[in-house]
Protein backbone atom coordinates (compact mmCIF):
# COMPACT_ATOMS: atom_id res chain seq x y z
CA UNK A 1 0.00 0.00 0.00
CA UNK A 2 2.83 2.26 0.65
CA UNK A 3 4.43 1.82 -2.45
CA UNK A 4 1.73 2.31 -4.67
CA UNK A 5 1.01 5.58 -2.58
CA UNK A 6 4.73 7.05 -3.44
CA UNK A 7 4.18 5.76 -7.26
CA UNK A 8 0.56 7.48 -7.23
CA UNK A 9 2.56 10.81 -5.66
CA UNK A 10 4.84 10.28 -8.38
CA UNK A 11 3.00 10.65 -11.30
CA UNK A 12 0.85 12.93 -10.39
CA UNK A 13 3.72 15.52 -9.40
CA UNK A 14 5.20 14.43 -12.96
CA UNK A 15 1.67 15.50 -14.46
CA UNK A 16 0.95 18.86 -12.65
CA UNK A 17 5.44 19.89 -13.43
CA UNK A 18 4.59 18.47 -17.29
CA UNK A 19 1.16 20.60 -17.65
CA UNK A 20 2.97 23.94 -16.09
CA UNK A 21 5.72 23.34 -19.21
CA UNK A 22 3.11 22.94 -21.63
CA UNK A 23 1.48 26.27 -20.27
CA UNK A 24 5.01 28.22 -20.28
CA UNK A 25 5.58 27.18 -24.03
CA UNK A 26 2.03 28.78 -24.98
CA UNK A 27 2.15 32.00 -22.71
CA UNK A 28 1.78 35.21 -25.00
CA UNK A 29 5.04 36.73 -25.44
CA UNK A 30 6.08 39.94 -23.54
CA UNK A 31 4.91 43.30 -25.50
CA UNK A 32 8.25 45.30 -26.67
CA UNK A 33 9.64 47.95 -25.33
CA UNK A 34 8.58 51.23 -26.73
CA UNK A 35 11.54 52.60 -28.75
CA UNK A 36 13.42 55.77 -27.24
CA UNK A 37 14.68 58.66 -29.16
CA UNK A 38 18.45 57.69 -28.74
CA UNK A 39 17.47 53.80 -29.99
CA UNK A 40 15.56 55.70 -33.54
CA UNK A 41 19.16 57.88 -33.40
CA UNK A 42 21.16 54.60 -33.75
CA UNK A 43 18.49 53.22 -36.72
CA UNK A 44 20.33 54.01 -40.29
CA UNK A 45 16.97 54.28 -41.94
CA UNK A 46 15.49 57.04 -39.36
CA UNK A 47 16.76 60.71 -38.45
CA UNK A 48 15.46 62.79 -35.39
CA UNK A 49 13.28 65.19 -37.21
CA UNK A 50 13.40 66.85 -40.23
CA UNK A 51 16.69 68.40 -41.69
CA UNK A 52 16.44 72.43 -41.48
CA UNK A 53 19.92 72.97 -43.24
CA UNK A 54 21.66 71.34 -46.02
CA UNK A 55 25.43 72.63 -46.89
CA UNK A 56 27.18 71.28 -49.92
CA UNK A 57 30.84 71.54 -51.77
CA UNK A 58 30.80 70.61 -55.35
CA UNK A 59 32.75 70.75 -58.26
CA UNK A 60 31.81 71.95 -61.35
CA UNK A 61 32.42 72.42 -65.47
CA UNK A 62 31.16 75.31 -66.81
CA UNK A 63 30.88 75.41 -70.46
CA UNK A 64 30.06 78.98 -71.49
CA UNK A 65 27.75 80.29 -74.55
CA UNK A 66 30.40 82.84 -75.52
CA UNK A 67 28.55 84.48 -77.95
CA UNK A 68 27.97 88.54 -79.01
CA UNK A 69 30.31 90.85 -81.16
CA UNK A 70 33.28 90.48 -78.57
CA UNK A 71 33.74 86.87 -79.16
CA UNK A 72 33.23 86.89 -82.42
CA UNK A 73 35.77 88.99 -83.36
CA UNK A 74 38.35 87.68 -81.27
CA UNK A 75 37.57 84.26 -82.94
CA UNK A 76 38.20 85.29 -86.36
CA UNK A 77 40.79 87.72 -85.78
CA UNK A 78 42.79 85.07 -83.15
CA UNK A 79 42.70 81.35 -82.79
CA UNK A 80 40.26 81.12 -80.38
CA UNK A 81 36.82 79.03 -80.05
CA UNK A 82 34.34 79.12 -77.39
CA UNK A 83 35.03 75.90 -76.31
CA UNK A 84 38.81 77.60 -75.06
CA UNK A 85 36.94 79.24 -72.23
CA UNK A 86 35.33 75.87 -70.44
CA UNK A 87 36.57 75.80 -67.41
CA UNK A 88 36.43 74.22 -63.53
CA UNK A 89 35.53 75.23 -60.83
CA UNK A 90 34.37 75.23 -57.68
CA UNK A 91 30.86 76.21 -56.23
CA UNK A 92 29.33 75.78 -52.22
CA UNK A 93 26.06 76.21 -51.40
CA UNK A 94 23.53 76.71 -48.44
CA UNK A 95 20.30 75.92 -48.57
CA UNK A 96 17.13 76.02 -45.64
CA UNK A 97 14.12 74.05 -45.73
CA UNK A 98 11.14 76.78 -45.68
CA UNK A 99 8.42 74.57 -46.11
CA UNK A 100 8.34 70.56 -46.73
CA UNK A 101 9.05 71.02 -50.64
CA UNK A 102 10.57 74.34 -50.74
CA UNK A 103 14.35 75.30 -49.65
CA UNK A 104 15.63 78.76 -50.01
CA UNK A 105 19.20 78.18 -51.91
CA UNK A 106 22.48 81.12 -52.03
CA UNK A 107 25.85 79.83 -52.97
CA UNK A 108 29.11 81.40 -54.19
CA UNK A 109 31.35 79.66 -57.44
CA UNK A 110 34.52 80.77 -58.37
CA UNK A 111 35.83 79.87 -62.49
CA UNK A 112 38.78 80.51 -64.29
CA UNK A 113 40.54 79.57 -67.59
CA UNK A 114 43.35 80.76 -69.61
CA UNK A 115 44.25 79.83 -73.34
CA UNK A 116 47.18 80.62 -75.45
CA UNK A 117 45.98 82.49 -78.74
CA UNK A 118 47.59 83.96 -82.25
CA UNK A 119 46.72 85.91 -85.04
CA UNK A 120 45.40 83.43 -87.81
CA UNK A 121 46.35 85.45 -90.85
CA UNK A 122 49.34 87.73 -89.12
CA UNK A 123 52.97 86.46 -87.81
CA UNK A 124 55.95 88.64 -87.03
CA UNK A 125 58.84 89.77 -89.56
CA UNK A 126 61.06 86.64 -88.26
CA UNK A 127 58.40 84.35 -89.11
CA UNK A 128 57.27 83.48 -85.60
CA UNK A 129 53.52 83.99 -84.30
CA UNK A 130 51.77 86.93 -82.85
CA UNK A 131 50.67 85.30 -79.53
CA UNK A 132 48.77 86.61 -76.68
CA UNK A 133 47.07 84.95 -73.38
CA UNK A 134 43.34 85.13 -73.34
CA UNK A 135 41.86 84.55 -69.79
CA UNK A 136 38.47 84.87 -68.15
CA UNK A 137 37.97 84.28 -64.44
CA UNK A 138 34.50 84.79 -62.75
CA UNK A 139 32.83 84.72 -59.39
CA UNK A 140 29.31 84.86 -58.99
CA UNK A 141 26.55 84.49 -55.78
CA UNK A 142 23.37 83.36 -56.30
CA UNK A 143 20.13 83.40 -54.40
CA UNK A 144 17.51 81.45 -55.22
CA UNK A 145 14.38 79.02 -54.78
CA UNK A 146 14.37 75.15 -54.83
CA UNK A 147 10.86 72.90 -55.58
CA UNK A 148 10.98 69.59 -54.48
CA UNK A 149 7.83 68.09 -56.22
CA UNK A 150 8.52 64.35 -54.07
CA UNK A 151 9.44 66.07 -51.16
CA UNK A 152 12.52 64.87 -49.07
CA UNK A 153 11.40 62.10 -46.95
CA UNK A 154 8.22 61.33 -44.58
CA UNK A 155 7.51 62.07 -41.05
CA UNK A 156 6.54 58.62 -39.69
CA UNK A 157 5.87 60.25 -36.01
CA UNK A 158 6.56 63.22 -33.90
CA UNK A 159 9.90 62.27 -33.83
CA UNK A 160 11.12 59.86 -36.48
CA UNK A 161 11.61 61.44 -39.71
CA UNK A 162 12.85 58.70 -42.88
CA UNK A 163 15.03 60.43 -45.92
CA UNK A 164 14.45 60.06 -49.48
CA UNK A 165 17.28 58.14 -51.11
CA UNK A 166 16.92 60.31 -54.28
CA UNK A 167 15.16 63.40 -53.94
CA UNK A 168 14.73 64.96 -57.32
CA UNK A 169 14.38 69.18 -57.50
CA UNK A 170 14.00 72.39 -60.29
CA UNK A 171 14.63 75.38 -59.09
CA UNK A 172 15.20 79.50 -60.28
CA UNK A 173 16.51 82.53 -58.89
CA UNK A 174 18.98 85.45 -59.39
CA UNK A 175 22.51 85.63 -59.73
CA UNK A 176 25.09 88.46 -59.25
CA UNK A 177 28.68 88.22 -60.84
CA UNK A 178 31.82 89.32 -61.01
CA UNK A 179 34.20 88.94 -64.36
CA UNK A 180 37.51 89.80 -65.32
CA UNK A 181 38.20 89.35 -69.41
CA UNK A 182 41.79 89.90 -70.46
CA UNK A 183 44.16 89.65 -73.42
CA UNK A 184 47.81 89.80 -72.75
CA UNK A 185 50.78 89.56 -75.37
CA UNK A 186 51.89 90.66 -78.87
CA UNK A 187 48.93 92.99 -80.95
CA UNK A 188 48.46 94.08 -84.37
CA UNK A 189 47.79 97.47 -85.10
CA UNK A 190 46.05 97.21 -87.98
CA UNK A 191 46.49 101.01 -88.72
CA UNK A 192 50.04 100.69 -90.29
CA UNK A 193 50.38 96.54 -89.49
CA UNK A 194 53.19 97.32 -86.57
CA UNK A 195 53.03 94.90 -84.09
CA UNK A 196 53.11 95.93 -79.66
CA UNK A 197 53.00 94.65 -76.90
CA UNK A 198 50.10 95.61 -74.41
CA UNK A 199 47.30 94.38 -72.01
CA UNK A 200 43.71 94.93 -72.23
CA UNK A 201 41.52 93.97 -69.32
CA UNK A 202 38.14 94.99 -68.28
CA UNK A 203 36.04 93.85 -65.03
CA UNK A 204 32.60 94.52 -63.09
CA UNK A 205 29.71 93.54 -62.04
CA UNK A 206 27.05 92.03 -63.36
CA UNK A 207 23.46 90.82 -63.19
CA UNK A 208 21.47 88.26 -64.91
CA UNK A 209 19.33 84.94 -63.19
CA UNK A 210 19.36 80.98 -63.26
CA UNK A 211 17.07 77.79 -64.38
CA UNK A 212 18.49 74.42 -62.41
CA UNK A 213 17.23 70.62 -61.93
CA UNK A 214 19.57 68.28 -60.51
CA UNK A 215 19.45 65.23 -57.30
CA UNK A 216 20.37 64.54 -54.18
CA UNK A 217 21.58 60.96 -53.43
CA UNK A 218 21.49 59.92 -49.84
CA UNK A 219 24.71 58.02 -48.92
CA UNK A 220 24.42 57.76 -44.90
CA UNK A 221 22.07 59.19 -42.73
CA UNK A 222 22.78 63.20 -42.93
CA UNK A 223 25.52 62.33 -46.08
CA UNK A 224 24.18 62.99 -49.60
CA UNK A 225 25.83 63.29 -52.78
CA UNK A 226 24.05 65.50 -55.03
CA UNK A 227 24.07 66.38 -59.34
CA UNK A 228 23.21 69.81 -60.31
CA UNK A 229 22.88 71.15 -63.69
CA UNK A 230 21.98 75.05 -64.08
CA UNK A 231 21.73 77.51 -67.19
CA UNK A 232 22.55 81.35 -66.31
CA UNK A 233 21.71 84.56 -68.23
CA UNK A 234 24.51 87.18 -67.85
CA UNK A 235 25.73 89.93 -69.91
CA UNK A 236 28.39 92.33 -69.05
CA UNK A 237 28.94 95.85 -69.72
CA UNK A 238 33.64 96.28 -70.89
CA UNK A 239 36.01 99.03 -69.90
CA UNK A 240 37.17 101.32 -72.46
CA UNK A 241 40.15 98.85 -73.36
CA UNK A 242 37.39 97.26 -75.77
CA UNK A 243 35.36 100.04 -76.73
CA UNK A 244 33.02 99.60 -79.55
CA UNK A 245 31.93 96.27 -78.57
CA UNK A 246 28.09 95.83 -77.31
CA UNK A 247 29.27 93.86 -74.16
CA UNK A 248 30.47 90.54 -72.91
CA UNK A 249 28.52 87.50 -73.04
CA UNK A 250 29.00 85.78 -69.78
CA UNK A 251 25.86 83.04 -69.98
CA UNK A 252 26.43 79.63 -70.08
CA UNK A 253 25.83 76.19 -68.76
CA UNK A 254 27.04 74.79 -65.34
CA UNK A 255 26.93 71.18 -64.19
CA UNK A 256 28.28 70.52 -61.27
CA UNK A 257 28.76 67.26 -58.53
CA UNK A 258 29.92 66.80 -54.98
CA UNK A 259 28.78 66.44 -51.33
CA UNK A 260 26.85 67.81 -48.49
CA UNK A 261 25.60 67.18 -45.36
CA UNK A 262 21.73 67.79 -43.52
CA UNK A 263 21.44 69.61 -39.95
Amino acid sequence: MIRRCLVLVAVLCASVCLGTARAGDDAPAAPAAPRTPAAIARTPDFLIGAPKVRLGVRGSWLMPRAGGDLFAFVGDQLTFEPADLRSRGVVADLAVAMGPRVDLVTGVERSSRSTNTEYRQFVASNGQPIAQTTRLQQTGVTLGLRYLPLGSGRRISRLAFIPRRVTPYVGAGATAGFYNFSQRGQFVDFADRSIFTDAFVSDGWTFGSFVQGGAELQLWKRLYVSVDGRYTWLHGALDSDFSGFDGIDLAGFRASTGFGIAF
